[in-house]
């Protein structure tokens, strides 16, 4: 079975949280108010959007891209085409408390992404997600994680998932 995965950017494929904490501090002593409000301060920053450094390369094509990003699909084009990444379709949820699944079902079969909250919300909803381990969800009480972009250990930990 080929697998057509739904993949978040920042921190999942990209380092989006270095970055901004370069601008504006340590982003976990920010309240959700100041993160959203230094957010709307990037999203016009073309520099921003389109310079952020890779984090991990997967070793497959995903079906689309995954956001909660605000910024023009542009600027995240430029960063993927900079690192060589697949060009695919970038889907947007515009707001932080919007679930993925919403624009991605029936598109994608699985979700991978670094956020606990996303990773929450598709499962609660019934679709698959898979949390990628990074330094600020560690321990995350999500079952179901992979350590790395690699297609052999996503197809082994959605299995897992699904025959639960």
């Amino acid at each position: 079975m080929k697998l057509r995965i739904a993949i978040d950017i920042d921190d999942t494929i990209l380092d989006w949280r270095g970055e901004y904490s370069k601008i504006f501090g340590d982003i976990t002593k920010q309240s959700q108010y100041q993160i959203t409000r230094n957010v709307l301060k990037l999203s016009r920053n073309r520099d921003f959007w389109s310079n952020l450094p890779l984090l991990e390369y997967p070793d497959f094509v995903p079906e689309i891209y995954s956001t909660k990003r605000i910024n023009s699909k542009t600027y995240t084009r430029n960063n993927l085409r900079k690192h060589n990444l697949p060009i695919r379709p970038i889907y947007q949820t515009r707001t932080q408390t919007g679930n993925k699944v919403d624009i991605i079902k029936g598109i994608a079969d699985i979700l991978i992404d670094d956020s606990p909250f996303n990773v929450e919300q598709a499962l609660e909803v019934g679709f698959p997600a898979l949390l990628i381990v990074r330094e600020h969800n560690k321990h995350s009480n999500i079952k179901h994680k992979i350590n790395s972009l690699i297609l052999d250990e996503i197809y082994e930990a959605y299995e897992a998932l699904m025959n639960e």
